[in-house]
């Protein structure tokens, strides 16, 4: 046989949903050599295993390697995480945190976070072992085949997946790169909940038709949605108020167990949890999110949660929870007139010599946005004879 020189010798193609560095790894192995030869003379100008590449290659790596194994270009980006823009979030942030994809937390090309999971089970059944994209995304966490709950380590030494670090010659990619442990003998974990395995083939759906049919028919686009179950995930776990309406979910939705995690003060980022974690988290807000809106606004209702809770930290707000939200549970915060300002002010002028706006935001019991008000100013100013400061 006579290579042209434009393939590699031995150019597999990707495989079902196979994520880009299991194929890079796989084509090293073939080519019988290390993934760092490999990638260093197809991108000599590149740095590719000091960085989290599934979610960070460019249009130019992406390229090569289609070309370097004659599988057309757009086959090749669908093995990144960037495929995913559109679909599971709106913009994808090739060097820092995108909404959903957990991070590997990658140094001195080394996965410190367990970013990555796998199923056993799935591993096992393969020909050739080789490690799904979708297992990349925090609200997978059930393999839909097998029933069981995915793993994010190694059970025996617990260290995170790292099998581009496995030594080519190894008899597979699947042992773990610390301990030597094949992650196909992980012992497979059940999930015998019907309901929490018809929300994982829902999503899964989602993601494949970029769409999501809520109750009464209400289409919404596929990343939509996800953006609101990120953050009523995230209103879970972060916020106090809303920790009292999880501990409401957990006696109706069945096979919860009482006990859950602690709340997590200043926490915003639940792509970190463990995958036992994410998997209730995602159960109750999903029952949450049920029978739209009507279970939602009643338990809302209940703590209370009101729109500064339910909208906080939020940009560009679909409109099918906005309305929603801005319906049954807003609330206006209560702004002082400014006769009530004045009286504030004299009050405090009896007892004191210098009166802050501060003291008088304390005394009003609003917050400190007081002070910025304008006509608010311009009654210190009218007032005098006290401190404008602070």
């Amino acid at each position: 046989m006579v290579l042209s020189g434009k393939l590699w010798p031995l150019h597999l193609k990707p495989k079902d949903d196979e994520l880009l560095s299991s194929w890079l790894v796989r084509l090293a192995r073939a080519n019988s050599v290390t993934d760092h030869t490999l990638c260093s003379s197809a991108w000599p100008d590149k740095s590719i295993w000091n960085r989290d590449i599934d979610k960070s290659a460019d249009d130019e790596i992406i390229k090569v390697l289609a070309e370097k194994t004659g599988t057309s270009y757009e086959r090749a980006f669908q093995t990144t995480l960037r495929a995913y823009e559109g679909f599971v979030y709106e913009k994808h942030n090739p060097n820092g945190n995108t909404p959903w994809i957990m991070p590997v937390g990658v140094y001195h090309r080394l996965h410190r976070r367990y970013g990555l999971q796998y199923c056993p089970e799935c591993l096992s059944e393969d020909k050739e072992p080789y490690f799904r994209r979708r297992w990349r995304l925090a609200f997978n966490t059930i393999c839909e085949k097998h029933c069981t709950l995915l793993r994010d380590r190694c059970p025996r030494c617990g260290a995170p997946v790292n099998f581009h670090r496995v030594q080519c010659d190894a008899p597979s990619i699947t042992l773990c790169s610390k301990c030597g442990f094949d992650l196909r003998r992980a012992k497979p974990r059940v999930v015998d909940c019907f309901r929490q395995l018809y929300l994982q083939h829902r999503l899964l759906k989602a993601v494949k038709d970029g769409y999501v049919l809520l109750p009464g028919r209400l289409s919404v686009y596929s990343h939509l949605y996800f953006k609101i179950l990120h953050q009523v995930m995230k209103l879970l776990v972060t916020r106090k108020k809303a920790y009292k309406l999880s501990r409401q979910v957990r006696k109706f939705v069945s096979g919860m167990p009482q006990q859950f995690f602690a709340h997590h003060r200043g926490f915003h980022y639940i792509e970190v949890l463990d995958v036992r974690n994410r998997y209730k988290l995602l159960t109750m807000a999903s029952w949450l999110l049920d029978d739209w809106p009507y279970r939602f606004v009643t338990y809302c209702k209940k703590i209370p949660l009101l729109s500064f809770d339910l909208l906080k930290d939020m940009r560009n707000v679909p409109y099918w929870y906005w309305h929603v939200v801005f319906e049954n549970l807003y609330e206006a915060d209560w702004q002082p007139s400014k006769l009530e300002v004045v009286a504030a002010i004299n009050y405090l002028k009896k007892g004191s010599q210098k009166v802050y706006k501060q003291w008088v935001a304390e005394l009003m019991g609003v917050s400190l946005d007081l002070r910025k008000r304008k006509d608010i100013i311009r009654l210190f100013r009218k007032h005098g004879r006290f401190h404008l400061a602070a």
